[in-house]
């Protein structure tokens, strides 16, 4: 089900769906029992949205120029495939790709041919950094009927493999259709989604309902599944497969790089922080860091772009900053390194005494813990966790993580790690612990996938 990311340039299916059957539509009772009637009212408000979708794009690329790119992707002209049996990857932004990233390794491994879809430029720059030519990558098609036919028929999948809560009704119609097997993998869906889904029940089970399998990260959330009319003999509880994310390959010659940038400095990352996140933090860092002026703080903001507005902040709260896109160097004055470049947030991790991970202290919904928990470092975040709940709590109930309601307990957490490490040990150990504990979601999901 559309998990895309917040701040991107469209919002959650279950968004978009209340918006066009509860808010839009004055007879939405028959959504709610018409599978048909339901999407073919679905795409015909797609369609008069889509000015307005293809604007948004074109605005957001004056500061993403990204954006841009490849728009006819959008509309489903996709690289021809030389041959039918290709699978069909979707992974909508970053943080789906980075999870997709060791299946799709597994696939290649097994001599498949794979094509990758994402939704957002970050998404696209994660699965070339990692994957190069060895995918095809390009942009998915919008949820249109005709974009979906047009993709299906160009590069003609026997399997759509749809990442963490990818459901668009269109798509799964159009792989169904086309014959293609269709499964969802690293599935999530948090109690207030199910809630949404529920409300358009008549689409939400058809489309579960065309799905050859579902690998859920819990079995809180597979249940919810069952409960919106996904067969239960197709339901695996599979865990998450980002606890089986493997380490970056150049990471020792990456840290050696950052460890030298950063010498005789005590760093704590601050990462994947979302708008209006940083304002909730900077004052704390403005009292903290003069009083200890060995520790530097690594920010990293989730989107990029950012980097601009937050280092306004950071200047205007009286901070010395470096900038990572800039090549500054970080002299005994800097207080506050941003890290505004794309896929160096491990090397970060790798070489911070602590970190924080975003998404968190903002209505956002968290982000991922586990990358800094393979580091053995202790995990800070804040209390908005619905995205990542089951695996927050896991984390939390082994001590490897700890919750914070306001920018000052997070600085609050910093300083006791700093003056004492033994803690920072323990936590960060406990971290780690629960990652290596909880690994064997990729193979579980191969085995639900016959690969």
């Amino acid at each position: 089900m559309g998990s895309v990311e917040r701040h991107q340039y469209t919002s959650k299916a279950v968004d978009w769906f209340n918006l066009l059957f509860d808010d839009i539509l004055p007879f939405c009772f028959l959504a709610k029992h018409t599978h048909a009637l339901s999407r073919l009212i679905y795409s015909l408000l797609f369609y008069c949205l889509l000015p307005f979708v293809v604007l948004r794009i074109l605005w957001r690329s004056l500061r993403e120029p990204l954006y841009r790119q490849d728009l006819a992707q959008r509309f489903g002209y996709a690289p021809k495939a030389s041959a039918e049996g290709q699978i069909w990857v979707h992974a909508v932004s970053a943080g789906e790709s980075i999870a997709a990233i060791p299946l799709i390794n597994a696939l290649l491994a097994r001599d498949y041919r794979v094509v990758v879809t994402n939704m957002t430029p970050t998404g696209r720059e994660r699965i070339t950094a990692a994957l190069g030519d060895a995918v095809v990558n390009c942009y998915a098609p919008w949820d249109l009927p005709d974009a979906v036919r047009r993709f299906i028929r160009r590069v003609r999948p026997a399997k759509l493999i749809l990442i963490d809560t990818e459901l668009w009704p269109n798509m799964i119609a159009g792989a169904s259709a086309a014959g293609a097997e269709i499964y969802l993998v690293n599935a999530r869906l948090s109690a207030r989604s199910a809630h949404g889904y529920g409300r358009i029940s008549g689409l939400t089970r058809r489309m579960l309902q065309a799905l050859s399998g579902v690998g859920a990260q819990s079995a809180v959330q597979g249940e919810r599944f069952v409960a919106l009319g996904l067969p239960a003999e197709r339901l695996t509880v599979t865990g998450s497969i980002k606890f089986d994310a493997p380490l970056p390959a150049d990471l020792a010659e990456q840290t050696t790089a950052f460890r030298h940038l950063f010498a005789d400095r005590y760093p704590v990352t601050i990462a994947s922080t979302q708008p209006g996140e940083e304002a909730l933090i900077v004052p704390s860092l403005r009292a903290w860091l003069p009083a200890n002026p060995d520790v530097l703080v690594i920010l990293a903001p989730r989107h990029p772009h950012r980097a601009d507005s937050v280092e306004q902040l950071l200047l205007e709260a009286g901070l010395a900053v470096a900038r990572r896109s800039r090549g500054d160097r970080v002299t005994p004055r800097i207080q506050v390194y941003l890290l505004d470049t794309m896929g160096e947030l491990q090397y970060a991790y790798a070489v911070s005494r602590a970190a924080y991970v975003g998404g968190s202290l903002v209505d956002v919904g968290g982000h991922n813990p586990m990358e800094p928990a393979a580091f053995g470092i202790p995990v800070i975040m804040g209390s908005y966790l619905r995205n990542i709940r089951d695996i927050a709590d896991l984390f939390a109930e082994a001590g490897g993580l700890r919750i914070v309601h306001t920018g000052s307990e997070l600085v609050a957490l910093f300083d006791l790690y700093h003056k004492e490490p033994e803690q920072a040990a323990h936590d960060g150990s406990a971290a780690k612990s629960v990652l290596e504990n909880n690994r064997g979601a990729l193979q579980a999901s191969l085995h639900m996938l016959a690969i």
